[in-house]
C-alpha cells in the first residue's frame, strides 16, 4: 500500500516537473519574442530609417560566431555579381576618386540678364592725378528676383453704329480657367503646385498672400481647387485609360485622412498606379478590395504589388499576372538584423546580388529589349534565387516563427511564387520602389495639411497628385503645364484630350519647337 502511494507520488512529481520545464520553455520563447518587439520599437523611435546596408558591414555580420561562422561556402566573401570575362558580365564596381571641386556652377543661360553698371567714385589717378581711361570690365552674376503680383486689366472696347445707333459690338472675354474668377490660371497653378508639390497647405498660402496685402481666404482657394479638379478630371481619366491599355502596372497605397460630416476626421486611402513615367492616383474611403478591383477591371497584364490581400480579388477576377516586390522582402530581413545578425546578413548578401544584376542592366544595357533582359536574368539571377531559397529553408527550422527572422522567412515564402515573376518578364522590375516613391509627396504633404476636406477633397487630391507627379517624372515644370492646360481644357475637343496629358503636352511642345527652329 505504502509502495503504491510512493510510486504515485513520484509520477505526480515527474508530471509536474515536465509541466514546469515546458512552462519555462514557453516563457523563454515569450521573453525572446517580447525582446525582439522591444528592439524593433526602439529602432523605430531612435534608430535610422534607411534600409541601405554597406556590403562590408554585411560581410562583417556574416562572420559571426557559432555554427554559422563555420559554414564552408562563399558567404564570407563579398560577391560583386556575375564575375565573367565576356562583355555580358556586370562590371566590378570601380573605386571612386574624389575630384577637385570645379567651382560654382554658372547660372542658366535662358534667364533674362539685367546689367547694372558700376563705376568707381573717382577717376583720378592716385599716383599722378591724371584722368583714368577705360581698361575693360569684370562681370559677376548674382541670381535675383523681382516677381510680384500685378492686376491684369482686360479693357474691352465697345463700338457702336453711328447710322442706326442701335448696333453695339464688343469682344468676348478670353478663355479662363474659372469663369468670373478673381485670379487667372497663373495664380491657380501656383496654388496647386504650392500645395501638392511643395506641401504648403492653404492656410499658409493665405498668410503668404497677406504679406503682399492680398486677401484670399483659404475657403475661397478650396472652392477654386474643387472647380479646377473638375475641369482636369478628364485628363486624368485619359491617363488612366492609356495606363490600363498597357501590359505592366505597379500599385501601392497610403493613408490620407478626410473630414466626415458630422464627426471627426476619418482615414481614407490614396492608391497609386504607376506605369513607366505615368502615375495615376485613386481615392477611397477604406482599404477594401473594391478600390483596386474597380480601377483594374479594364486591365489585363502584370500587376506588381506588395503582399496586401486587397489585390487578390482584382487579380483573380481580371486574370492578371501577379509580380512580387523584393524590396519588401529585403526590408523585413533588414529589420531582423538587430536580433539575428548572422542569418539576416547572409540573406541580405544574396538579395544584394540580385540588385547588382539589375543595376548592371539599368546602367550598362539600358537599350535591351524585354526578351534580352529576361534571358540575362534567367542566366544570372535564377541560380542565385535558388541558392537563397535553400538557405531560407534551412534557417526556417532554426528560428522561432514569431521572431523577426521567422516572420521575414514566412513572408518571403508566402510571396515566393510572385517574387520570381520578374525573371521571365523583362518589363517587370525587381521591386515596387518606383510606385513607393510616388507616395513621397503624399507622405510629406499630409504632415502639413493633416486631412482632405471631405471625400470630395480626397478625389481632388488624387487628380492633382496624378498630374504633378507625372510632370515631375517627365521633368516638366508643373506650374507651367497647369497654367496652360487649365485655360485650354474647357474648350479643347474631347477627341483630342490626349494632347493635354503631360506626355501629350510635352510632345506637342517639342514638335512646335522643332517647327519654329
Amino acid at each position: 500500500m505504502g509502495k503504491n502511494k510512493k510510486s504515485s507520488s513520484q509520477k505526480d512529481l515527474r508530471k509536474r516537473n515536465a509541466e514546469l520545464v515546458q512552462e519555462v520553455q514557453d516563457l523563454r520563447q515569450r521573453v525572446e519574442i517580447l525582446t525582439n518587439q522591444l528592439a524593433q520599437i526602439q529602432r523605430m523611435v531612435y534608430g535610422r530609417r534607411s534600409e541601405k546596408t554597406h556590403p562590408d558591414q554585411l560581410a562583417m555580420f556574416a562572420q559571426g560566431d557559432g555554427d554559422h561562422a563555420c559554414e564552408n561556402d562563399e558567404d564570407n566573401q563579398e560577391d560583386q555579381g556575375p564575375d565573367l570575362e565576356d562583355e555580358d558580365a556586370p562590371s566590378k564596381k570601380k573605386k571612386k576618386y574624389r575630384r577637385n571641386h570645379p567651382g560654382r556652377r554658372p547660372l542658366p543661360d535662358h534667364l533674362e540678364r539685367k546689367d547694372i553698371h558700376l563705376h568707381p567714385d573717382s577717376l583720378t589717378c592716385e599716383c599722378c592725378r591724371s584722368e583714368m581711361a577705360p581698361a575693360g570690365q569684370e562681370v559677376s552674376e548674382v541670381l535675383s528676383t523681382r516677381s510680384k503680383f500685378y492686376v491684369k486689366r482686360l479693357i474691352r472696347h465697345k463700338y457702336a453704329c453711328r447710322h442706326c445707333e442701335e448696333s453695339i459690338t464688343r469682344p468676348d472675354l478670353p478663355d479662363a480657367a474659372i469663369s468670373k474668377c478673381l485670379v487667372d490660371s497663373s495664380i491657380l497653378s501656383q496654388i496647386i503646385v504650392s500645395k501638392y508639390q511643395d506641401h504648403l497647405p492653404l492656410y499658409r498660402q493665405e498668410s503668404i498672400f497677406s504679406r503682399d496685402g492680398i486677401t484670399i481666404k483659404r475657403q475661397t482657394m478650396c472652392g477654386w481647387m474643387s472647380k479646377c479638379s473638375f475641369s482636369l478630371k478628364p485628363i486624368v481619366d485619359q491617363m488612366a485609360q492609356e495606363m490600363l491599355s498597357g501590359t505592366f502596372i505597379q500599385s501601392d497605397d497610403t493613408g490620407l485622412k478626410y473630414l466626415s460630416s458630422p464627426g471627426p476626421a476619418e482615414k481614407g486611402y490614396l492608391w497609386s498606379y504607376v506605369s513607366g513615367d505615368m502615375a495615376v492616383y485613386d481615392f477611397t474611403i477604406d482599404r477594401s478590395r473594391a478600390g483596386p478591383e474597380k480601377f483594374l477591371s479594364r486591365f489585363s497584364g502584370t500587376l506588381q504589388v506588395d503582399g496586401y490581400d486587397s489585390y487578390n480579388q482584382a487579380i483573380e477576377n481580371g486574370g492578371l499576372i501577379r509580380a512580387g516586390c523584393w524590396a519588401h522582402v529585403r526590408r523585413k530581413f533588414e529589420q531582423s538584423l538587430a536580433t539575428e545578425k548572422v542569418m539576416a546578413a547572409k540573406i541580405l548578401q544574396r538579395i544584394q546580388k540580385l540588385y547588382k544584376i539589375e543595376k548592371f542592366l539599368r546602367k550598362k544595357r539600358p537599350g535591351w529589349s524585354s526578351e534580352q533582359k529576361a534571358a540575362f536574368r534567367k542566366k544570372w539571377a535564377q541560380p542565385k534565387i535558388a541558392d537563397l531559397k535553400t538557405h531560407l529553408v534551412k534557417y526556417r527550422q532554426e528560428v522561432l516563427p514569431q521572431s523577426p527572422m521567422g516572420r521575414a522567412i514566412e513572408y518571403a515564402f508566402g510571396q515566393w511564387e510572385w517574387l520570381t515573376t520578374y525573371i521571365d518578364n523583362g518589363l517587370v522590375d525587381i521591386d515596387n520602389n518606383s510606385c513607393e516613391r510616388s507616395m513621397r509627396k503624399v507622405a510629406v504633404g499630409r504632415k502639413n495639411y493633416m486631412f482632405a476636406g471631405g471625400e470630395a477633397g480626397g478625389h481632388t487630391a488624387a487628380v492633382f497628385y496624378s498630374l504633378v507627379e507625372t510632370c515631375s517624372r517627365l521633368d516638366i515644370n508643373p506650374q507651367e503645364y497647369l497654367e496652360d492646360v487649365l485655360v485650354r481644357v474647357n474648350t479643347h475637343p474631347q477627341s483630342r484630350i490626349a494632347e493635354l496629358t503631360p506626355h501629350g503636352w510635352a510632345a506637342v511642345r517639342k514638335s512646335e519647337e522643332k517647327l519654329s527652329a
